[in-house]
C-alpha cells in the first residue's frame, strides 16, 4: 500500500480502539469526507478488514430545505464543532515494525504530524433536525430511494494542522533482506525512496453514522445502528433499534471461526460460476494484481453495476460468464480484501499462483490466525514444522515475503513466528485473498 495509506491506517489504529474510524485511502479523497458529507458504503462490509465508503458529492445540508439554521457548518453560533484538539502525534503513529511519524531510520527529520479532531456538536445537530426537514423531491434522494441505498453522514474527522512531507527509503515494509527479493525479481518494487506531502487541512481518518429517513421529509441520525437497518425505512421503531447484539457491527463473534465461515460463504457464491467463468475471473485477477488502481477500477465498475442494476461479464466476455448479483457481491467481498494488500503482496500472489503453492500459504495463514486471533499481545510462537516442509528455497522466500508484508515475521530457525495483534486485519485480508485464488486455481 502507499505511504499515505500506511500513515492513515496507523493513525486510525492509534486513535480508535473501537474500530469505527475509517482511514482515507488517497489524497484525492481529502475533500470528500468533511463533516456532514453524505457517503455510501461499499456493498460488502466486513469487520475483519473494515468498512469503506464512497463519496456522493453531497452534504446533509444540500438535501435539506432552506431554513434559519446556518447553511455552512463552519459558521460560528449554534452550529459548531466540538473537541477542537491540537494533538502532536510523535512516536505514536507506527506501521507495524517499520514506519514512525517522527525522526527514525528511513524517515526525514521533519516528519512530524500535527492533527486536530473536528466533530459535529450533538446539540447543533438536534437543533438542525428540528428546524429543517428533508427536501423530499431532491433528485439525489429520489435516486437513492429508488435504488434502496443506505446513506451515511460524516460526523467526525481528524485533519492535519500543518503541511508535512513524509519520506522513507530502503526496505519500506519489509523485515527481510533485499537480496532475497532480487531473487524474485521484485527488488525494484521495494528498494526505493518514497515521499508524500500531506497538505494542511487534509482529512486523514473519519467517523460516520447512518442517516435514517422517516416518511418523506423527516430524518434523524441514531446513536446506535445495526446492519439490518435501512436509510429509507418508513419508520424507526424501538424494536428495530434493539436487534440481537450479534447483529451489531463489531460487537460479538470477532473470532477466526466467524471469519472462516464468512469466507466460505462468499467462496460458495463464486463457486457457482461455470468453469469458464471461474477461469475468466482468475485471468482477470492475474492481470490486475499488482496494479492497484486497475483493481480498484474493477471494484468501482462492479459497485456501479450493482447500484444501477446493470449486467456485467468478465474480462474474457464469454456468454456463460455473466455475473449474477449474488456473485458480483461475493467478488466485491474478495476485491475488498485484495485491495487491502500492498501492490508487492499482490505481485507475490501472482508468483505463488504460478508456482502452485497457494494451498501451503493458505494453510500457514489459517493455522496462525486460528492459534492467535484473540491474542492481544505480541509474542514469539512455535510454528508447526510441516507447514513449510514442502517448500523449496525460492518458494520459502516468496512465502516469507508474502506474510512479512502483512507484518508477520516468520523465522525458519525453530521454526517460529512473531505475532503482532496490529497485523490481524492485514492477515484476515490475506486469508480471504488466498482462499479465492486457491478456489479459482484448483482445476487449472
Amino acid at each position: 500500500m502507499s505511504m499515505f495509506e500506511d500513515v492513515t491506517r496507523a493513525l486510525a489504529r492509534q486513535l480508535n480502539p473501537g474500530d469505527d474510524l475509517t482511514p482515507i485511502d488517497s489524497l484525492f479523497d481529502l475533500r470528500c469526507f468533511s463533516p456532514l458529507s453524505l457517503v455510501l458504503r461499499k456493498r460488502k462490509r466486513t469487520w475483519f478488514w473494515g468498512a469503506r465508503y464512497v463519496c456522493s458529492n453531497y452534504t446533509l445540508l444540500d438535501v435539506l430545505e432552506p431554513g434559519s439554521s446556518p447553511s455552512d457548518p463552519t459558521d460560528s453560533g449554534n452550529f459548531s464543532f466540538k473537541n477542537m484538539l491540537d494533538v502532536q502525534v510523535q512516536g505514536l503513529v507506527e506501521v507495524p515494525k517499520t514506519v514512525k511519524v517522527k525522526e527514525t531510520e528511513g524517515l526525514s527529520r521533519s516528519s512530524t504530524l500535527e492533527i486536530q479532531t473536528l466533530s459535529v456538536a450533538p446539540l447543533a445537530l438536534e437543533n438542525l433536525r428540528k428546524e429543517r426537514k428533508l427536501s423530499a423531491d431532491h433528485p439525489f434522494l429520489k435516486e437513492m430511494r429508488e435504488r434502496g441505498e443506505n446513506l451515511y453522514v460524516v460526523m467526525e474527522v481528524v485533519e492535519t494542522l500543518q503541511e508535512v512531507t513524509l519520506e522513507r527509503a530502503g526496505k519500506a515494509n519489509t523485515n527481510f533482506s533485499l537480496p532475497s527479493f532480487a531473487l524474485l525479481g521484485l527488488q525494484g518494487s521495494v528498494n526505493h525512496k518514497e515521499g508524500v506531502t500531506i497538505p494542511k487541512g487534509c482529512v486523514l481518518v473519519y467517523r460516520v453514522k447512518q442517516l435514517m429517513i422517516n416518511g418523506e421529509d423527516k430524518w434523524e441520525i441514531p446513536h446506535i445502528c445495526n446492519d439490518s437497518m435501512k436509510t429509507f425505512n418508513p419508520l424507526i421503531t424501538p424494536r428495530s433499534l434493539s436487534k440481537p447484539v450479534e447483529m451489531l457491527s463489531g460487537e460479538m463473534h470477532k473470532d477466526f471461526k466467524t471469519l472462516k465461515k464468512e469466507v466460505q460463504r462468499e467462496t460458495q457464491e463464486v463457486e457457482k460460476l461455470s468453469p469458464v467463468g471461474q477461469s475468466s475471473l482468475l485471468t482477470s485477477l492475474s492481470h490486475l494484481l499488482g496494479k492497484k488502481k486497475e483493481l480498484q477500477d474493477l471494484e468501482q465498475k462492479l459497485e456501479g453495476a450493482l447500484r444501477k442494476g446493470q449486467e456485467v461479464t468478465l474480462e474474457a466476455h464469454p456468454k456463460d460468464a455473466l455475473l449474477s448479483n449474488d456473485t458480483m457481491v461475493a467478488i466485491l467481498y474478495f476485491l475488498g480484501a485484495l485491495t487491502e494488500l500492498s501492490e508487492e503482496q499482490q505481485k507475490l500472489l501472482v508468483k505463488s499462483l504460478e508456482k502452485k503453492i497457494l494451498p501451503v500459504q493458505l494453510k500457514l495463514v489459517e493455522n496462525i490466525l486460528e492459534q492467535n486471533f484473540l491474542q492481544d499481545k505480541e509474542g514469539v510462537f512455535p510454528l508447526q514444522p510441516d507447514l513449510l516442509s514442502s517448500l523449496g528455497e525460492e518458494e520459502l522466500i516468496l512465502t516469507e515475503a508474502l506474510v512479512g508484508l502483512s507484518g508477520l515475521e516468520v523465522q525458519r530457525s525453530g521454526p517460529q513466528y512473531t505475532w503482532n495483534p496490529d497485523t490481524r486485519h492485514n492477515l484476515c485480508a490475506l486469508y480471504a485473498g488466498l482462499s479465492l485464488l486457491h478456489l479459482l486455481s484448483r482445476e487449472s
